[in-house]
């Protein structure tokens, strides 16, 4: 097979749509970047490695301009805009804020592990931009609403200084960003099929090539890890987030041709995707157990509906669709990743593009939204949700982890997408993602090509989701609550601990649920890497006689969930220097008559499960 045409990265890229491609026959230059392999230009065997480009288009220049304009114009919007101001009537205004340009969720010298920083504050009154410069992006300009700023950053290793200027006023934001000593990452990967050309699904005149689908992947993967960390901060957890394979010096998303072919996976149900592209993984060259995957599928089509009246109308119209994360990976189509920016330029115009979606030939997953700027909030915030069941997280009922994925758009323009982004039609929300009853996992039997010479058995589970040991039987049969007298301090550590309840409602409405930041927050792909950890009562159990969780290592969250579904129904937390070595499982609540499954994490990351007795 003869290919045409070389990516930015020097791998190989289809000349036309409609090629094949031949498993395992592509290899491809990993770009050079800051370190290691990039640079020595290391052959990575049947993928193409992209970074993404510094480069702003112009007609990207234009769209803000347009977008800042109609800010301004929006008395609505309570923008004070300076574009009409005599420059001294401006300068009075601004000197009504002393404190000029505050930066509210930053601190100058601080440290980071991710690359792109999410800088939040106040700017002078009067003021309707400011300008955010620095040596990895350049110049970008930002809205200023209400007096209030989100801007976004783009970071190198090592030392960086911000400056920020508005109204007048001038200031610089000193950020250090040092990712943390880890194997354990994220892998972004766009995922071929044979007989595909690669191209997903976009409008005539957006870049739908495969070198721009890598782009834009890696771009939405990094935004993620800025949200992650920011809400583990409100949380009170601080800067907590999961490494991407670009923090150890990878690629930002890495692009496999598998052998499953284009008809046949848009003839397969999600599940049956999610396992096939499991099991393709763990037998390639990417296969790792430090490595959980985030995929996304070339090959999505959606094939037309004049005015489909449900989501599920347009899911039955698109095919080599998924929506699906569990254990290492967590699977997506493609359809509506034409919506997604290309570069740090290219974020506020998109999470603010009114554009219609024309559904007789795109699809529309954007919560009854209708607009391109709708359907890159649910489908990114879909892909957080489904990445995090991948670190055990389970469904609440509100927050990241239920629906409250369908703004993280917010996360990122404030109040300059509230009123742009809303539902106007009032139903029930669409249902992107997939409610399971049973846990995702794939087994296979690699060969020795891992250092090992007779195969060995591999499941594509997370790490920590170890078998749940216990310190008695297993109640299999035995009706009713198996439970002895609790002793007086684990009584007290009950009344100490923090209940199921979710926290008051944010402006940006976009928050991990109380237990599920615990569980982030202690969770081993979120901390730095533990060298030789003892593992000899180490381990995290449950006493069914007593009905408590023993740690040596200190008890953070328990979490009671439906086992079909995974919805928390309660909870509970340990936060503090002085976590207990036992505590209580929390009471299910009344009337709870379905099967439950017990989750806990201690603080070392160890992270138990445990089918619950029926009559619990």
């Amino acid at each position: 097979m003869s290919f045409k045409g070389q990516s930015r990265a020097g791998g190989s890229l289809p000349a036309e749509p409609g090629g094949g491609f031949a498993p395992a026959s592509l290899s491809a230059r990993v770009r050079s970047g800051s370190a290691g392999a990039r640079r020595s230009g290391a052959v990575v065997p049947a993928y193409s490695a992209v970074r993404l480009g510094a480069t702003v288009p112009p007609h990207v220049w234009g769209r803000l301009a347009a977008i800042r304009n109609w800010l301004a114009i929006d008395a609505s919007k309570m923008v004070l805009a300076d574009t009409g101001l005599p420059d001294n009537d401006r300068s009075a205004l601004a000197n009504r804020n002393t404190e000029g340009i505050t930066v509210t969720n930053l601190t100058d010298g601080e440290t980071v592990s991710y690359s792109l920083a999410l800088v939040r504050g106040r700017a002078p009154m009067g003021c309707g931009r400011i300008t955010v410069r620095n040596a990895r992006s350049g110049v970008l300009e930002w809205p200023v609403i209400g007096g209030e700023f989100r801007a976004i950053a783009e970071l190198t290793r090592g030392e960086n200084t911000l400056e920020l200027e508005a109204g007048g006023f001038k200031r610089r934001l000193g950020l250090r960003h040092e990712p943390r000593t880890t194997r354990m990452r994220v892998t972004p990967v766009y995922v071929i099929c044979a007989g595909h050309s690669g191209r997903f699904q976009g409008p005539r005149g957006e870049d739908c090539s495969v070198e721009s689908a890598a782009t834009r992947i890696g771009l939405g993967a990094r935004l993620l890890q800025t949200l992650t960390a920011e809400k583990l901060r409100e949380a009170g957890h601080g800067r907590k987030t999961f490494q991407l394979e670009r923090d150890l010096d990878g690629a930002e998303c890495l692009v496999m041709h598998s052998m499953l072919h284009v008809d046949r996976a848009r003839a397969m149900t999600q599940r049956h995707l999610w396992e096939l592209v499991a099991r393709e993984l763990m037998t390639g060259p990417l296969a790792s157990k430090d490595r959980k995957y985030l995929a996304f599928l070339s090959c999505t089509r959606y094939r037309g509906a004049p005015s489909p009246r449900t989501h599920e109308d347009t899911l039955a119209r698109t095919e080599g669709h998924a929506a699906l994360g569990g254990g290492g990976l967590a699977l997506f189509g493609s359809a509506c990743l034409h919506t997604w920016p290309t570069c740090l330029g290219q974020v506020l115009p998109r999470f603010l593009d009114e554009t219609i979606v024309d559904t007789e030939q795109f699809m529309d997953d954007s919560n009854y939204r209708g607009t391109h700027a709708g359907c890159l909030a649910t489908t990114l915030g879909s892909v957080l949700h489904e990445l995090g069941h991948t670190f055990d997280l389970g469904h609440t009922r509100e927050g990241i982890m239920g629906r409250g994925f369908d703004y993280v758009d917010r996360v990122f323009v404030g109040r300059a997408g509230i009123d742009l982004n809303r539902n106007p039609i009032r139903r029930d929300p669409q249902h992107t993602t997939v409610a399971l009853s049973r846990p995702l996992s794939v087994t296979v039997t690699v060969q020795g090509a891992f250092g090992g010479g007779s195969p060995r058995r591999g499941r594509l589970l997370s790490e920590t989701s170890r078998p749940s040991p216990s310190l008695s039987p297993r109640p299999n049969a035995t009706p009713g609550r198996l439970s002895a007298p609790a002793s007086p301090e684990l009584n007290r550590s009950l009344s100490r601990s923090l209940t199921a309840s979710e926290p008051p409602p944010q402006p940006d409405r976009t928050f991990w649920g109380p237990s599920c930041a615990t569980l982030l927050a202690y969770h081993r792909w979120f901390n730095e890497e533990v060298d030789n950890l003892p593992n000899k009562g180490m381990e995290i159990r449950y006493d069914a006689k007593r009905n408590v969780v023993r740690s040596r290592c200190g008890v953070r969250m328990m979490e009671l969930r439906e086992s079909a579904g995974e919805m928390v129904v309660g909870s509970r937390q340990f936060p503090g220097p002085r976590p207990p070595i036992e505590a209580l499982v929390p009471p299910p609540p009344p009337h709870c008559l379905v099967p439950l499954t017990l989750v806990a994490e201690d603080s070392a990351g160890n992270i138990l499960k445990y089918p619950m007795p029926t009559a619990f």
